[in-house]
This record gives structure tokens, C-alpha cells and sequence, in this order.
């Protein structure tokens, strides 16, 4: 018999979803300070252009997550991953800040939401007792390969000009995403006679098959919207952070380079963090790792501003990825886990927009607060704030019945 291959969908699909980086603000936020000064344009101006088109991506996603189901993960990453390439290809072209917001609108739809979600469903659909542990995997490592992008893509910059680099980076994207979309994606495992985890027909037969929920019950759920409005806030304040993350850190008094490697601690706690929670979201009741994962981004989001060049800093990016793996962590893993696997791209989807939505408010939210007080502080305070009451209200809702850990 064939070896189970469901290791190799998560080896492609965590490489897939690390090449959404040019769609993701931490590949874009290397060419802010371009866009700003060769558009010319404000800070603000960028920030509400990449809302516009954030949000405008955001609402394609419910249906690109029915159309996931529909036509199967190889199918649609071919598609959306072409799709992706030239779009990113393309942005260098942009003139004006219109042109710009339709390259956001084709980034943040393809990239953050479509291929991202795509990869995720790869792995979900082939894993079920071990989901938790194989998500994490998937999760964190690519939120590794993405934290190599503000250095990478600065580096690019830097050797053939903004304009040129998105040429490069479309290329790139299409030579790694579609070979991987053609020759290493199967849809499900019972199209090659195996069995989710690799199980052997005796070992399903005597597990009993959880019922899957429609989208419409999932979202009728307050464990749903309680992940979902976590997953959102991240979503806003690490989004926000990470656009303005140059200027943030400038004013206090780290050099370009030194903000930018702040995402390498990022990804270390992103990764150990990442790791711990998809290992224990197969075997701890969910409300408890969701509080810890609320006061994680409480933690994360206020370190910000205790950020210094040296300890401080390295701590600021370690406790906000570690904030990052947690909630990554348990947004793949719980969804499939609460409300079964038959729909669980368009209950992702729903989930993702949730996400993407408030990533997009994030960088002018962050921006908006700076200007009207002279500083980052007192808006990020007040998120972290938020952040904290969250986690909290994570420790009274009410949980899906699951068969595999008390809720």
C-alpha cells in the first residue's frame, strides 16, 4: 500500500501558504515607505487605501470558501494561485494611489485570504485525531517562511527598485505555488483508498463520525464568533503594528534594521508558541487556551510600547508571536474540531473575513491614533485593553460538544 501522504500535503500546503507573502502586510509593509514616497502620498492615505481594498477582498471570501468545497484544494490553487502571481506581478505598475488600492483589493483577496485558506483546507481534510498537532505545523512554519519577508523583500528593494521586486516576487510565487498545485496536492485521502491520520478502515469503522454544521449553525454559535472576533483583533492590531512597525519602532529609537529584525524573534515565539497549542488543542478544553491566547495578544499588543533597542525589543517580538501561533493555532484546529469537516472551507471563510476585515481596519486605526495624539501609545493601549476583556469573556461561553475533549 501506498505511505500515507498526508504529511507531504502538509509539507506543500505550509510552502504554499508561505508564498502568499507579497498578499500578506508583513511582505507589504517592506514597501510602504516606497509606495509613500514615489506615489506621494500620505501614511494615511496608504493605510486607508490598503483598508478599502482589504475589506473589498474580505467579502469575496464566504463564497471563495463554498467554492472550495465545491470544486476540491487542487483545483482551486491552481486557480487562485495564478490568479495571485499576476496580481502581484502586476503591482509595480501601479502610478497612483487608485491603482495601488486595486492591487490591495487583489493581494489581500488572493493572497491573505484565498491561498491561505486553500492551504489550510489542504491539511485539514486529511488529518483528524492528530488535526490539531498537523495544523500547528503548518501554521507555524509558515508564519516562518513569512517572517523572512521584511528582510528578504527589503534586500530585494534594495538590489532592483520596488517596481521591479513585485515582477520578481509574481514570478516566484508562480513558480513555487503552481508545480506544488498540479503534482503534490490530493484532495482527500479517500481519493487514493486511505483514510484521514492514516488510519486503517477498522480503526475509522470504530470511531464514530462527528456531524458536520452548515456555515448558517456554525455562525449561530457563540464559541464561533468568540475565536472569530479574537482571531479579528489579532487580525487589526498585528496587522497595524506590523504596516507601521518602521515608524513604530523608529520613535523609539530602534534603526530600520533593527525593527525589521524583529520578526525573527517574532517567528521563534510564533513557532514554539504555535506548536505547544495545536499540541494541546487535541487534548485541553478549548476555553482555557483561549483565554491564555486573549492574554498572549493583550501582552503582545502593550509590549509595543515598551519596545527599546535591545531586551525590551526582543521581547516585544517574542510575546506577540507567540500571541500570532496561539490563536493560528487554534483557528485551524478548533473549526474543524467544533462543527466537522463537510463545509469547514466555508465556515473558515466566514471566519477568515472576520480576520481579514480587521486587518484592514488595523493600519489606519493605528495611523488615525497617531495623528490625533502624537503617538502609537494611547490607541494601542486601549486595544490591549480590549485584548484583555476578550480573553475573559473566552473563559464563560458555552462550547460545541465535541467527543474528543471536554469544552
Amino acid at each position: 500500500p501506498l505511505a500515507f501522504r498526508g504529511w507531504w500535503m502538509v509539507l506543500w500546503c505550509t510552502i504554499v501558504r508561505g508564498a502568499t507573502a507579497p498578499g500578506q502586510t508583513i511582505g507589504v509593509s517592506a514597501f510602504i515607505d516606497s509606495f509613500i514616497e514615489d506615489l506621494d502620498v500620505s501614511r494615511s492615505t496608504v493605510s486607508t487605501a490598503y483598508l478599502v481594498g482589504t475589506l473589498s477582498g474580505a467579502a469575496a471570501l464566504p463564497a471563495i470558501g463554498r467554492w472550495v468545497d465545491r470544486v476540491g484544494v487542487r483545483h482551486a490553487m491552481t486557480l487562485v494561485g495564478t490568479g495571485f502571481a499576476c496580481v502581484v506581478a502586476l503591482t509595480g505598475l501601479a502610478q497612483n494611489i487608485i491603482m495601488l488600492g486595486l492591487a490591495f483589493v487583489g493581494l489581500r483577496m488572493l493572497g491573505q485570504g484565498a491561498l491561505s485558506l486553500i492551504g489550510a483546507t489542504g491539511v485539514t481534510l486529511w488529518f483528524d485525531r492528530r488535526r490539531g498537532l498537523a495544523l500547528a505545523i503548518s501554521a507555524t512554519l509558515s508564519m516562518g517562511l513569512l517572517s523572512l519577508a521584511p528582510l528578504s523583500f527589503g534586500a530585494l528593494i534594495d538590489s532592483v527598485g520596488w517596481r521591479q521586486a513585485w515582477l520578481f516576487l509574481g514570478i516566484g510565487v508562480a513558480l513555487v505555488v503552481l508545480p506544488i498545485a498540479r503534482l503534490g496536492i490530493t484532495d482527500r485521502p479517500e481519493r487514493i483508498g486511505q483514510l484521514p491520520d492514516g488510519d486503517s478502515p477498522e480503526m475509522r469503522a470504530a470511531a464514530a463520525r462527528q456531524r458536520s454544521s452548515t456555515v448558517r449553525e456554525a455562525i449561530r454559535t457563540p464559541a464561533f464568533w468568540t475565536l472569530g472576533i479574537l482571531t479579528a483583533l489579532m487580525g487589526a492590531l498585528i496587522t497595524g503594528l506590523t504596516f507601521h512597525n518602521e515608524d513604530i519602532m523608529g520613535a523609539q529609537g530602534l534603526s530600520n534594521d533593527e525593527a525589521a529584525a524583529i520578526f525573527l524573534p517574532q517567528m521563534l515565539g510564533n513557532v514554539a508558541i504555535g506548536f505547544l497549542f495545536g499540541w494541546m488543542s487535541d487534548r485541553l478544553a478549548p476555553r482555557w487556551l483561549l483565554f491564555v491566547a486573549g492574554l498572549l495578544l493583550a501582552g503582545g499588543v502593550y509590549s509595543a510600547t515598551l519596545a527599546a533597542p535591545g531586551g525590551a525589543a526582543l521581547a516585544y517580538g517574542l510575546v506577540s508571536g507567540a500571541s500570532i501561533g496561539s490563536l493560528s493555532a487554534l483557528g485551524g484546529a478548533l473549526y474543524p474540531k467544533w462543527f466537522g469537516t463537510d463545509h469547514v472551507a466555508a465556515i473558515k471563510g466566514a471566519a477568515t473575513t472576520l480576520n481579514v476585515a480587521g486587518s484592514a481596519v488595523g493600519p489606519l486605526l493605528l495611523s488615525v491614533g497617531n495623528d490625533l495624539s502624537g503617538s502609537y501609545e494611547p490607541v494601542v493601549t486601549v486595544s490591549a485593553i480590549v485584548c484583555l476583556v476578550g480573553a475573559f469573556v473566552s473563559l464563560v461561553i458555552p462550547t460545541p460538544n465535541d467527543t474528543s475533549m471536554p469544552g
